[in-house]
């Protein structure tokens, strides 16, 4: 009786909802050809688990395989048509490729059928961005973070909009609120620091040079130039200060996490 107890149990953990898990666990970590071959396998088991095929096309998409990705989410799409992660995957993905008007339909049809979707508001966001429309980007962001607070890509997302519109006192809170949770993140030091030199915190945007450069992250050179000495030596005629253009901020458009 014992024996056939743990022959059931050994059947259960190679189910294909435990492949699944693992091959979420995997992607977690990064591993991803682990990843996709553990989602095959579950596949192979159920060809109808939704959430296998959802995760699968996520790894494809992570890996720049996106007519891959694509197939595994409208395969998941006709099993499960309503699943607001799946369409929100896919609306990413339309996104990526720069089909924007097909991406926001997407991102709104995840939202009908989960008002709570933080990636589809962080997506809608991302079009409004790449349109200009940065009131209605930061409005998007900050409704995504509302619903998910350690979204990094939203995070991120949200200082470049502020950035764009000039706030950039608001936008430095929001690059070092990114900071404490990527430390080691050369854009966002790099953009830290010019919001930094454009609200005149010297002292940050020193200490924030000073963790670009033991980081060797490109561009932080040209940001230090523009940081006053801190005892000038003074002139008899007064030189004209050059004034620090906004932050170029990365066009955002992260990869979706798999759902589980």
């Amino acid at each position: 009786m014992g024996i056939a107890a743990g022959l059931v149990l050994l059947a259960g953990c190679h189910s294909a909802e435990d492949l699944n898990r693992q091959g979420y666990d995997k992607a977690s970590k990064g591993e991803l050809d682990d990843a996709i071959a553990l989602y095959q396998r579950a596949l192979e088991k159920d060809p109808g688990l939704v959430a296998a095929h959802n995760n699968l096309g996520a790894v494809h998409m992570q890996k720049g395989e996106l007519e891959l990705a694509q197939a595994e989410f409208e395969q998941a799409l006709r099993l499960e048509p309503d699943r607001s992660e799946t369409l929100s995957n896919l609306a990413m993905l339309l996104l990526r490729q720069g089909d924007y008007p097909g991406a926001r339909t997407r991102f709104q049809e995840a939202l009908l059928h989960n008002s709570r979707n933080a990636s589809a508001f962080n997506g809608l966001g991302q079009i409004a961005f790449h349109e200009k429309k940065f009131d209605e980007a930061v409005e998007n962001f900050q409704i995504a973070l509302n619903l998910n607070r350690n979204m990094i890509s939203a995070i991120s997302n949200l200082a470049a909009a502020l950035s764009e519109k000039h706030e950039y006192d608001k936008a430095l809170n929001v690059y070092m609120r990114l900071l404490k949770m990527q430390p080691n993140n050369g854009q966002a030091i790099l953009n830290a620091a010019s919001c930094a030199v454009l609200v005149q915190n010297y002292d940050l945007a020193r200490q924030l040079v000073k963790r670009g450069r033991k980081q060797k992250v490109p561009g932080i050179e040209q940001i230090a130039r523009l940081i006053p000495a801190r005892n000038p030596t003074p002139v008899e005629t007064p030189e004209t200060s050059t004034e620090p253009g906004s932050t170029t901020a990365p066009e955002p458009a992260p990869a979706p996490s798999p759902a589980k």
